[in-house]
């Protein structure tokens, strides 16, 4: 036969396994909020290029000032509009600071990490190398 005990005679006969689950239960979300905050500053140091950028060095690769027709920034990416695809340097392009770049049939959209903004004021605003 079963038979039912109160609430308070449950916490008073188990209440060591109570004591036992809370605490491991605590550790675990305390552990948990300390990785993600780590993670969280670790993807935060990753953006910044501390690279400078030069404009004479991205130009040569791009093919000249002349072989740009129109740029565009969005988020990481360049994307440019160029006369002469041909004129691109993917090496030097490279070794300018780009981190990856996608070539298509009427834009080049050129990947750049942290620093997008930076670049394409070099390039295309008030700030020269």
């Amino acid at each position: 036969m079963v038979t039912l005990i109160s609430l308070e005679e449950f916490v008073l006969e188990y209440r060591i396994y109570l004591i036992i689950a809370a605490s491991i239960l605590a550790a675990l979300v305390i552990t948990l909020t300390i990785l993600l905050i780590v993670k969280r500053n670790k993807k935060g140091q990753g953006k910044v290029n501390a690279k400078p950028v030069s404009k004479s060095a991205y130009m040569e690769a791009l093919g000249g000032e002349d072989n740009i027709l129109e740029h565009t920034r969005k988020g990481s990416r360049i994307e440019l509009k160029l006369k002469d695809y041909e004129a691109l340097d993917k090496e030097k392009i490279k070794e300018a600071g780009v981190d990856g770049f996608i070539k298509m049939s009427d834009r080049l959209t050129l990947v750049i990490k942290g620093n997008a903004e930076t670049v394409e004021k070099t390039l295309f605003g008030t700030n020269e190398d």
